[in-house]
């Protein structure tokens, strides 16, 4: 899809990319997507339940500024505008445990409380 932005997590390192290809993540393998938005200094849903080793696509979007997507264990950072513009991030999902999600792009007064969990459960739960 044109017009999209797209983190693509690589185990090392984030890349980014203008152009999203349905095929991005484990071409073959089921993908959990989930919509993420940005709104008032906070992410909804603000709790992201995924499957250790699954494949996620996370679609991100501002409603109101720009705003950033970050989950530092994971390297993941990505930059969502205030247009409205879909941001995907995809990733494998990672060993069971809880990861923090922060803005990480300075969006006002409430910047700092703006934050939400990743939380990662064993594939045999």
């Amino acid at each position: 899809m044109i017009g999209r932005t797209m983190i693509r997590w690589t185990g090392a390192v984030a890349v980014a990319a203008a152009l999203v290809s349905p095929h991005a993540v484990g071409a073959g393998s089921p993908v959990h997507e989930l919509q993420i938005v940005t709104d008032n200094f906070m992410f909804e849903p603000s709790t992201i339940e995924v499957t250790e080793g699954e494949q996620v696509r996370l679609v991100v979007r501002s409603r109101d500024r720009t705003h950033g997507f970050s989950i530092p264990k994971l390297k993941i950072d990505a930059r969502v505008p205030k247009s409205g513009e879909a941001v995907t991030v995809e990733f494998t999902a990672p060993p069971a445990g809880r990861y923090q999600i922060a803005c990480s792009e300075f969006c006002g007064r409430g910047h700092g409380q703006m934050k939400a969990e990743l939380v990662s459960v064993g594939a045999g739960r």
